[in-house]
């Protein structure tokens, strides 16, 4: 299952050694990529700077990162698309993708049976296996805070707040617990082994992937493209899940399904938004094995599996 009108990817068109290797990869996971270019944040005049901006507090990479995603997100409200999956370049996902999904949906489902609707769906009940009535599915990220853990400066009213979760247990794809990364506000080992958590957001650091339906997508333009942006995307896109910013309603997962690829050579090929080293001079770093955190079946590290038709390895062993 995947069932998203179109898998948007963000990435500087100059980054083709990400291109060639997410294209392979969707390619032996069974989905098709829409690339959408990213932005170079010293390019974009000042006329165009989104409200409360100020280039001399934040750097021109996370405004070009703003762009890029607003153009995306723009691109499903353009395009009247029901819903799209929006990554960045560097992501990777299990091997079993799909079967993950499938058992996402059916928690997603569980979460907004449970809720009040006390607002039109945003999505037709026929239109989604996710469910009737949500917005956007962050699915993936590098680190998260439940609602009841929020830090004071981003308390929310105890009455608008949602704690709700919905458990998948017993998933195979789950890495064992002492390889497990993200869990910004709780410990694993307040959950059974091998569990999944579908949750209503708290706080989300990092917008490696997320869905949006059709009304989503509007929401989410208004909110982060036309009403102003002063930080980060992923921490304002937190804010657009954790306010509820014009009835938005989001769910989250965590351990991610998606999350960003650390490939062996150069560390500082890692990011085009943070430095990452020597600017290409011998002394910078150089990684010799590469890794992706929360990912048991790394489709990024089985390809030559993938291509051969052979099974895919897990990154760690089991532990008990």
């Amino acid at each position: 299952m995947f069932t998203f009108e179109k898998v948007f990817v963000i990435g500087l068109p100059e980054r083709t050694d990400k291109r060639d290797a997410l294209s392979l990869m969707s390619s032996l996971t069974g989905f098709t990529l829409t690339w959408i270019d990213g932005v170079i944040g010293s390019s974009i005049s000042d006329k165009a700077l989104p409200f409360g901006w100020d280039r001399k507090v934040m750097p021109d990479s996370n405004l070009g990162s703003w762009r890029g995603h607003i153009n995306a997100i723009r691109r499903i409200v353009e395009d009247n698309l029901s819903s799209a999956l929006i990554m960045e370049d560097d992501m990777d996902w299990d091997v079993h993708l799909k079967s993950q999904l499938v058992q996402f949906a059916a928690a997603a489902g569980t979460l907004q049976a449970d809720a009040d609707h006390d607002q039109m769906p945003a999505v037709p009940a026929s239109a989604s296996p996710y469910g009737p009535a949500w917005d956007m599915l962050w699915l993936g990220s590098c680190a998260t805070t439940f609602g009841q853990h929020l830090p004071e400066h981003l308390q929310i009213p105890a009455e608008q707040r949602d704690d709700r979760q919905a458990l998948i247990r017993d998933d195979p794809t789950v890495p064992p617990e002492p390889h497990l990364v993200g869990n910004a506000s709780f410990s694993w080992r307040d959950y059974p082994p091998r569990t999944r958590v579908v949750h209503v957001p708290g706080d989300n650091i990092c917008s490696f992937a997320y869905a949006l339906s059709a009304a989503g997508a509007r929401r989410a333009l208004h909110y982060l493209g036309i009403e102003g942006q002063h930080k980060p995307f992923d921490n304002h896109l937190s804010d657009f899940c954790r306010l509820r910013a014009g009835g938005a309603r989001c769910l989250g997962v965590v351990p991610s399904l998606f999350v960003h690829h650390r490939p062996r050579g150069r560390v500082g090929g890692d990011s085009d938004i943070h430095g990452g080293g020597g600017g290409g001079s011998d002394e910078e770093p150089v990684r010799e094995v590469g890794f992706t955190e929360n990912i048991l079946y790394s489709t990024r590290l089985n390809l030559a599996n993938l291509i051969r038709g052979l099974e895919p390895e897990k990154q760690w062993k089991d532990e008990i």
